[in-house]
């Protein structure tokens, strides 16, 4: 009986026995399907192919061949799988097979529709009614998180039989497994005994198979054994390849269910945009400084985040897409006479933002969020040389729309009624995008979701409308889901914005003002009436409905504005469904009774007042010292602060001033706003990679065909491979095992070839041994001038 290994090798050399039938398919497909192929594979497009061959040499390529593998969902990854098993890089095998070990029919929809995505990235080819794999592709699907079924492995009603006979610590360990990354557990020699024997208790039921040896020996899950332990038992008729329970729309829920969805997420929005007002007042008064290594720390984040009034773990997403959006940079600026070096200050673009409908302003910070770099989640998290990874520094980790795009892809491929529990997020993302998920771990998943839930985008664990076209504007089409910027991200936001204003309640003119001196607000409320509240009292919580609470500042605010008594007690009757409690009324007159009875003016500036036993209370006070008071006359103090420092240490203490001017006018001082020299910002616009465009690729595909004509009517030689084609090639050799003939040339021009069975190809070099002394070879790969297959001797 021959081993395993001369069994793969036997198959390994039919397979390269074949390899050349797979530009030939390629050749045969349409232009249409060939561009398809380009848009779902871009690396593979760009530069251009010269030719046909090279286009089947460059989707031959390990590098590529993985990358495309990554993109596969749960369904996708099983078939390839279960089509590498039953060997299909070593020769055609029948769908029918192929299906017969996933346990469908050979019309099941969602098999072929699997078959079909997989022929479109050209991970599968041949003909119709078989499936062919290049042994790249297979040694890539073999190394992907993923079990193909065994034949006769217990599956519906055997599976159940088993599983109700394991014990608590065998199915304890399958459901550890199936909640890691890879579908496999290792033992080890540090196994302890308990650990071993539940092992040995799923093998011997069929549910699992031990590998390896005693130092690395591992349990893999059958395939529908790790489905059980991950999604519960099946309901007749669905297989492997059917989404499990948590895909199903929740009974009782409508098609009004999307649209309870989107109106939430528009009161997420208007919070968002509240905070992110916050923060921008915050830093128009003191910017935040930067680290020497880059970012804002610890310290300035805390200071911000009270300044703001918001919780500090919140503050590192708001900075990162108000940056993303241009609303804030670092760069030098100026408030007042103070002057500030290399501070996070708001850009002159924020002022012009803040002046927009909010929807808009709402939409620009979904896009610049998708498409930002950076991974604010991940900031405060320790890094390997030591210390935390600042806000606002340079990127670290993978890059942030790779994993904004794969969650929300997930979340936006339910039904809007299907609204799996947080637990079940890690399952529902892994079905989407398995070998993503074994690299990234669950916690990418969950704090993707949680950023998404304070942007609005997502409601619990349902992706709203927006969402969804987020996904669709990056994903659909073969698009890269790399995020979106210039001319596309003006397209969606201007797509974004009519979706919120749908989803947003109308503009309301009336509140409820109430007696424990709070107002609330029903709705948003018309920019008129906005502006009044802003002045006369502090938000305390926004949404849909927004509560506002009036307090001693916030009435000496309006007055300082050049409101009177009479005229907030107006507005409050004319706006409010409610009459007017008496308690507010005696708030505001006694403010208003109390408000500018001390006049600041410049001397720098002075203190007047018409009560000398008020005078001296001020001067016995601890702000004589700090501003330097001194007593002119019974009525007037004078000092060396400016007059809106005077005021501000004033009303400290305990006092109500208010500013006049040499007329003895009211008039309002406000602090300077700061805000960034545009021509010292140091973050560069960032320039992300394009994708080529359709009408590209079709130029591409017809030049491709045209070079291959020319090639044909030269009657260019066969067999030997050059340029990529040699490089995918000596790939295809070092994983069969199987010989070529290299042809290289040495510094003086002077050319030779080699007989080699290559065991590595890369860092510049092909490693392996010649066949005949099984001496080791070592060649540059710069120097390699083409590739050929070696003649089988007769």
């Amino acid at each position: 009986m021959p081993s395993s290994r001369a069994t793969s090798r036997g198959a390994a050399s039919r397979a390269a026995a074949d390899a050349p039938d797979f530009p030939a398919w390629l050749a045969g497909l349409s232009d249409d399907a060939l561009v398809r192929v380009c848009e779902l594979r871009p690396d593979v497009a760009t530069p251009p192919p010269a030719s046909l061959d090279v286009l089947a040499s460059r989707l031959r390529l390990p590098a590529s061949t993985a990358r495309a593998v990554g993109t596969l969902s749960w369904p996708e990854l099983l078939v390839s799988a279960a089509a590498a098993a039953a060997g299909a890089d070593s020769g055609a095998v029948p769908l029918g097979a192929v299906s017969g070990r996933l346990g469908v029919d050979d019309d099941e929809p969602v098999f072929h529709a699997a078959v079909a995505r997989l022929r479109e990235l050209a991970l599968i080819w041949g003909e119709e009614g078989s499936a062919r794999m290049v042994p790249v592709t297979a040694v890539a699907v073999r190394s992907a998180p993923v079990v193909a079924p065994h034949p006769g492995e217990p599956a519906g009603a055997d599976l159940e039989a088993a599983w109700g006979g394991l014990s608590s610590a065998a199915a304890g360990v399958l459901e550890a497994i199936a909640r890691g990354r890879v579908p496999a557990g290792a033992l080890g020699p540090g196994a302890s005994g308990s650990v071993r024997a539940a092992a040995v208790e799923l093998a011997e039921a069929g549910l699992a198979e031990l590998t390896g040896d005693d130092d690395a020996e591992r349990v893999v899950p059958r395939a529908h054994a790790l489905d059980r332990a991950r999604h519960g038992a099946r309901a007749d008729g669905s297989t492997l390849l059917h989404p499990p329970a948590w895909a199903t729309p929740r009974a009782g829920a409508g098609a009004g269910r999307a649209r309870e969805v989107d109106a939430s997420g528009g009161v997420a929005a208007l919070d968002l945009l509240h905070r992110c007002d916050s923060v921008l007042a915050a830093l128009s008064i003191a910017p935040a400084a930067t680290l020497k290594a880059g970012g804002v720390g610890v310290r300035e984040l805390r200071r911000v985040a009270r300044a703001a009034g918001l919780e500090e773990a919140e503050l590192p997403l708001l900075l990162e897409v108000l940056a993303a959006a241009g609303l804030i940079a670092v760069g030098d600026a100026e408030v007042g006479d103070v002057d500030y070096d290399s501070v996070w200050a708001p850009t002159e673009a924020a002022d012009v933002w803040s002046a927009r409908e909010p929807a808009r302003r709402w939409a620009e910070l979904v896009v610049a969020w998708w498409s930002m770099p950076r991974t604010p989640w991940r900031v405060g998290s320790e890094l390997e040389g030591g210390g935390t990874l600042p806000a606002l520094g340079e990127p670290v980790g993978p890059p942030g729309p790779t994993e904004r795009g794969r969650v929300l892809k997930a979340l936006a491929a339910l039904d809007p009624a299907a609204e799996p529990a947080d637990a079940l997020l890690p399952e529902v993302v892994r079905w989407s995008a398995p070998v993503w998920f074994s690299r990234a771990g669950a916690r990418p998943v969950s704090e993707t979701v949680a950023e998404a839930r304070r942007m609005g985008l997502v409601v619990g664990t349902v992706a709203t409308s927006a969402a969804r076209h987020l996904v669709d504007a990056t994903h659909g089409a073969g698009g890269s889901g790399a995020g979106v910027s210039g001319d596309s991200g003006g397209a969606v936001v201007e797509d974004l914005e009519p979706i919120l204003t749908a989803a947003l309640p109308d503009p309301v003119s009336e509140v409820i003002v109430q007696a424990d001196l709070t107002i609330l607000a029903p709705g948003p409320l018309t920019p008129e009436l906005a502006a009044e509240f802003a002045l006369l009292a502090d938000v305390e919580s926004a949404g849909a409905a927004t509560t506002y609470r009036v307090t001693e500042t916030s009435l000496r605010r309006a007055l300082d504005a050049g409101r009177t008594a009479a005229g907030i007690r107006e507005m409050l009757a004319r706006t409010s469904v409610t009459p007017v409690p008496q308690s507010l009324d005696y708030l505001i007159e006694d403010v208003a009774r109390r408000h500018g009875r001390l006049r600041v003016g410049t001397a720098l500036s002075f203190i007047r007042c018409d009560d000398p036993s008020l005078v001296a209370q001020v001067l016995g006070s601890p702000v004589a010292e700090s501003a330097a008071l001194r007593s002119v006359a019974p009525t007037v103090l004078v000092s060396q602060a400016r007059p809106l420092d005077l005021v501000e240490a004033l009303r400290a203490h305990g006092f109500a001033p208010v500013v006049e001017d040499t007329s003895g006018a009211v008039v309002a001082l406000s602090r300077p706003a700061a805000r960034v020299r545009e021509s010292r910002t140091t973050r560069a616009p960032r320039v992300p990679t394009r994708a080529p465009t359709t009408s590209e690729l079709r130029a591409a595909v017809a030049a491709m065909r045209s070079a291959d004509r020319v090639r044909s009517a030269r009657g260019a030689s066969a067999g030997a491979y050059t340029g990529e084609a040699a490089i995918a090639r000596l790939h295809e050799a070092a994983g069969t095992g199987t010989a070529v003939t290299v042809s290289v040339v040495d510094a003086a021009g002077r050319s030779s070839a080699r007989l080699v069975v290559p065991a590595s190809v890369g860092g510049g070099r092909i490693e392996g041994i010649e066949p005949d002394s099984a001496e080791p070879v070592v060649l540059p790969l710069h120097r390699v001038i083409s590739v050929s297959d070696v003649e089988p001797t007769r």
